[in-house]
C-alpha cells in the first residue's frame, strides 16, 4: 500500500527503544492486521507485510494512534482506507518482544 509523505510523521519502523516500554496503543486493521510503521513510503501492517522482524508501531497516547488512523482515511493518503477497518488497542507489548527475538533478515540484507 503506497501512502503520503505525510506518513513520515509518524514512527519509523518499530525498532525504536520506545516499542520496549509497557503501555500505549497500537492500531490494528480488521484485514491487514497491526501497524508495524512505515519505510519507503509504504505501510507495514503485520503479519501481511510478512516483515515481523521489525515489531509493532507503539504509539504513546490514544491520540496519536487516532492521527495515523485519521490521516490513513482522509483524501491526503494516497490509497484512503475505510474508517470502520481501523482500531486503536493498547499495545501488545509481549507480541512486540516474540517478534523481534530472534529477527529473521529481510530480503534486502540478504547477500546476493
Amino acid at each position: 500500500m503506497q501512502i503520503h509523505p505525510k506518513i513520515a510523521e509518524t514512527p519509523p519502523m518499530s525498532l525504536e527503544r520506545s516499542s520496549r516500554q509497557p503501555g500505549g496503543f497500537q492500531v490494528r486493521h480488521r484485514s491487514f492486521g497491526i501497524y508495524q510503521g512505515s519505510a519507503i513510503a509504504l505501510a507495514f501492517w503485520h503479519p501481511s507485510s510478512t516483515m515481523p522482524e521489525y515489531g509493532l508501531c507503539r504509539f504513546s497516547t490514544k491520540e496519536k494512534a487516532q492521527a495515523l488512523i485519521d490521516f490513513l482515511t482522509s483524501s491526503a493518503c494516497a490509497e484512503p482506507l475505510d474508517a470502520e477497518d481501523l482500531a486503536i488497542e493498547p499495545f501488545d507489548l509481549a507480541e512486540h518482544e516474540r517478534l523481534t527475538a530472534d529477527p529473521l533478515p529481510s530480503a534486502w540484507e540478504q547477500p546476493i
